[in-house]
């Protein structure tokens, strides 16, 4: 095994809280990419 990353593991514990617009956002650009298969020759195109 090589060196651990130090960064990982010494790192600040991070902060897991999301706010609501952070959310909507995300869940917005999902939407997003669900709609671009509709587009020719989109992802998810071949069957």
């Amino acid at each position: 095994m090589g060196k651990k990353h130090r960064n990982r593991i010494n790192a600040p514990k991070k902060n897991n809280h999301i706010p609501k617009e952070a959310l909507e956002a995300e869940h917005n650009a999902h939407a997003k990419e669900n709609s671009a298969q509709n587009r020719k020759n989109g992802p998810g195109n071949h069957i």
